[in-house]
């Protein structure tokens, strides 16, 4: 993205986050912010390209605002331990979501996510409006309508899987302000969200600013810039797939998982991605330059499918930290601070792995050494999670932080592929989707043996370890170990209980809606017709 587009949508972002602030206390609830903009808003290209820009802004701020995606995703009932108990962080691991902290009453109120809800109506109603300057074709108004809409299904997707039954608004707001709502079946809205993106997913195209595999024969720049540039920062078809699968998998419809992970699976070349290889894992899993830096690139692939990335050289990142989890994790020697806010004790991480030799491993045998892929100061007082570290040293020793946040990769998706095979009792096909998984890692098969990595021509055939706990629970062992870190592991423990149901704690949160969190009492308060989830009532 151009300087000169940067300061144009900063300027548009700007303008819209200071109406979410004045629409804090009006009557909706569900707050909004009035992206509804001015009156010279929706006559040009430039407005099309802005108000597009602006969506996507405002939903990687809903997720950043408080660290909330790992909050949501890693921290509750998480591996992280809080390095200071009785803090915010200690009391989200503990699901102790009641308690009177500032940050999780933040955490408890959903506006901002209907500020980015709103941003989407009124880019969907407005948009075509743009078309009067002839610079905004008709196909390029089409692929930015039908990310909108994309969009607005994420957020949809992402907040039902936070509270439950949220209230389904699909209309802008009018003048900062709309009537009061009341909450929406949370069925009703995955079907919402799984009909609107079956109905635009051919209206996207495969990449941006490059060489479209869809039917649209979507080529040539995007807004001015290359595929090269832009990467991951707009989602199109495969994206869309990607959000689809793992809607089906809430879901429990592990059929039509099957069928969306098998199409991506089955078209890496036209989705511009793949399995991270071995020889790629130290610095692809790993380091100041991964695949969770920037707009995800590497050579001619860009391995985070879906993410919520930041430039650094746009200066879209910044010492505050908020939205990348290296604020979190990281200390000495990579950031000026002797202990992280979180960290994996050591006897935890003993239980992630079942084969030393696997090269997320700290301890690697092969080497003699210890690897900070994923861990460093392993033998230290407290461990340092070191998987994300895409810092650059500011001129006052402040870390400007640049790690995406992560939401979906190939590593996900052939997952789900090997979750979905065991749920309709294809165990073979199960078995082999999660040792393609592993084999890169050099880490021992499920029931068939993998081809070593650092020996060749050996196989590490499976061991008592490698299986133990059977095929479903090795599924998610190894989600729980590569997606470490990305916004994931709650939302796989609910899958996977309501899977397994061997688990009368777990199971008491499934049947008592205990895996959604409360609902800030401001909310509440605003509007009548929002009744708190019935757990957080007692």
């Amino acid at each position: 993205m151009s300087v000169k587009y940067l300061k144009q949508t900063i300027l548009l972002l700007s303008g819209i986050c200071l109406l979410v602030t004045m629409g804090c206390n009006k009557k909706l609830d569900t707050v909004v912010s009035s992206a509804e903009s001015a009156a010279q808003m929706w006559q040009s290209y430039d407005d099309a390209r802005n108000g597009l820009v602006a969506i996507y802004g405002l939903s990687r701020a809903a997720l950043a605002e408080n660290n909330g995606h790992w909050m949501y995703g890693d921290l509750r009932r998480g591996d992280f331990v809080a390095t200071s108990s009785g803090n915010y962080l200690d009391a989200i691991i503990k699901n102790e979501l009641n308690k009177g902290f500032t940050q999780i009453k933040q955490l408890t109120n959903w506006r901002r996510f209907y500020a980015a809800i709103d941003a989407c109506n009124t880019f969907i109603e407005n948009a075509e409006r743009c078309k009067v300057d002839l610079r905004y074709s008709d196909m390029n108004c089409k692929v930015d309508i039908a990310q909108a809409h994309m969009l607005r299904s994420f957020l949809y997707f992402y907040i039902v899987r936070i509270w439950g039954d949220v209230p389904l608004i699909t209309a802008a707001s009018k003048n900062g302000e709309t009537v009061q709502v009341a909450r929406t079946p949370q069925d009703q809205v995955m079907d919402f969200c799984i009909g609107e993106l079956r109905q635009y997913k051919d209206s996207l195209p495969t990449e941006y600013g490059g060489d479209d595999k869809s039917k649209l024969n979507y080529d040539g720049l995007y807004y001015g810039q290359a595929w090269s540039n832009w990467g991951n920062a707009f989602w199109g078809y495969y994206q869309c797939l990607g959000l689809l699968a793992h809607m089906y998998a809430w879901e429990g419809d592990y059929a039509s998982v099957l069928a969306v992970t098998t199409e991506i699976n089955a078209n890496a070349a036209a989705a511009r991605t793949g399995i991270i290889s071995y020889s790629n894992s130290r610095g692809y899993l790993a380091g100041r330059n991964s695949l969770f830096y920037s707009n995800g690139i590497k050579g001619n692939l860009c391995y985070q499918m879906i993410a919520f990335p930041y430039n650094m050289n746009n200066r879209e990142s910044g010492p505050s930290g908020v939205g990348h989890i290296e604020s979190l994790t990281l200390a000495s020697p990579y950031v000026v601070r002797a202990k992280p806010d979180i960290y994996i004790p050591r006897d935890t991480i003993a239980r992630w792995f079942h084969y030393v030799g696997d090269v997320r491993h700290p301890f690697q045998p092969e080497f003699g050494n210890y690897e900070d892929i994923y861990f460093s100061n392993y033998y230290g007082n407290i461990p340092i999670f070191a998987k994300f570290k895409n810092i650059a040293t500011g001129s006052s020793n402040f870390p400007i932080y640049g790690s995406a946040i992560p939401i979906f990769r190939w590593e996900d998706n052939i997952l789900l592929m090997a979750e979905a095979n065991y749920a309709l009792g294809d165990m073979r096909s199960a078995f082999n989707l999660l040792n393609s998984v592993r084999e890169p890692r050099n880490s021992p098969g499920f029931f068939y043996g993998t081809a070593s990595q650092t020996r060749p021509g050996f196989t590490l055939q499976p061991t008592e370890a490698s299986m133990e706990g059977g095929i479903l629970y090795n599924i998610f062992r190894e989600r729980r170990v590569e997606l470490a870190g990305e916004g994931s592991w709650w939302y796989d423990q609910v899958r996977y209980n309501r899977l397994a149901r061997n688990n009368p704690e777990f199971n008491k949160l499934l049947d008592e809606g205990g895996i959604y969190w409360p609902i800030d009492q401001e909310i509440i308060g605003k509007n009548p017709l929002i009744e708190q989830n019935s757990y957080w009532k007692r």
